[in-house]
């Protein structure tokens, strides 16, 4: 009978033990930061003077730079397909979300399209972008299989890193920087490249980062965390749009390598963290950081924090708002 008493106490102890390991999966899966935990970019009020630079954030790494004359895009993922879809669908681009979410951006041209690299959640929509628009296309030779794939006709324009390319006022300098550590489509090449794709038939590609000048105005982009050794110590920027998806699973001393040789290196005093949010949600919810389980946010805002401390201002931007740097040490895009 003792016997038969402990295995059933035994039997719900373990069951008790499951139990809390689900529970503990579950919540590490759902909970995650609040972005309103962190200062955050105000919105420019009013239309903006003739020729004055409007930049606008779209989630992930999609970067929108208008000037009035022309529309310089970052990437362009704007579909955003839902977690399910990214596991067990083959994807294609959103075209009704687009064009919502273009028109909530006040996007009504782009003149060229620069894509960072060509994992799903950079090159999804870029084809097709650069295909209703006319614009031109630039990426790694990745996205030019992609673009094939998809119809387009035009000519994507292979990025060379250090050589710069022009755009109305704009000018564009690609920088071939590694990605972040883990590769969600090892093994993905884009010979074989047919439209729908699973999220895992997006191969890497190269990985770049873009300084864009326009006028005074130096903004160096870095979209994944990945360490650029010395690519940027004779690059000066005014503004780091800093990749910092994943920066948490690098451990402290990578994250004060990354700060040293993107935002130290080129004396930025602004630096506006992107790549951070959950890029599974639509943008027609509010921008979240993926769970505590896929990324620690909260760690890596905590040690950029730090690492600012009172000389270097970090701002969160917003969706789809222009983002006003005016009394920010933005140097020559304020």
């Amino acid at each position: 009978m003792g016997r038969g008493l402990s295995k059933r106490r035994l039997g719900r102890v373990a069951l008790a033990c499951v139990g809390l390991a689900l529970a503990g999966l579950v919540v590490a899966f759902t909970l995650r930061p609040s972005p309103e935990s962190y200062p955050t970019l105000a919105a420019r009020t009013g239309p903006p003077t003739t020729g004055q630079l409007t930049v606008r954030f779209l989630g992930t790494s999609t970067l929108a730079f208008d000037d009035g004359q022309d529309v310089v895009l970052i990437d362009g993922y704007l579909s955003r397909p839902g977690v399910v879809a990214l596991l067990t669908q083959r994807l294609r681009p959103d075209q009704a979300a687009i064009v919502r979410h273009l028109k909530q951006a006040d996007i009504r041209r782009i003149s060229a399209l620069y894509v960072a690299h060509t994992h799903f959640d950079h090159a999804l929509d870029s084809a097709s972008l650069a295909k209703a628009y006319g614009a031109a296309l630039y990426g790694a030779d990745t996205m030019a299989a992609i673009a094939a794939a998809e119809g387009v006709t035009a000519p994507a324009h292979r990025l060379a890193s250090g050589q710069p390319s022009t755009v109305g006022a704009f000018q564009i300098t690609p920088f071939r920087t590694p990605h972040a550590p883990g590769d969600v489509a090892a093994g993905a090449t884009a010979a074989d490249f047919r439209i729908p794709a699973p999220a895992r038939a997006y191969p890497e590609g190269d990985a770049h980062s873009f300084l864009i000048t326009h006028g005074t105005c130096r903004i160096l982009i870095v979209p994944s965390a990945g360490h650029p050794g010395d690519v940027f110590h004779n690059v000066r920027a005014d503004v780091v749009m800093l990749g910092v998806g994943n920066l948490s699973r690098q451990g402290p001393e990578a994250v004060a390598a990354y700060w040293r040789d993107t935002v130290a290196a080129t004396g930025a005093r602004l630096v506006v963290p992107i790549h951070w949010d959950d890029f599974s949600r639509s943008l027609d919810e509010p921008l979240k950081p993926f769970p505590y389980a896929i990324d620690r946010f909260d760690q890596t805002m905590k040690q950029l924090t730090a690492l600012a401390g009172d000389q270097i201002a970090l701002r969160l931007p917003r969706a789809f708002e222009p983002m006003d740097w005016s009394g920010l040490p933005a140097g020559g895009c304020a």
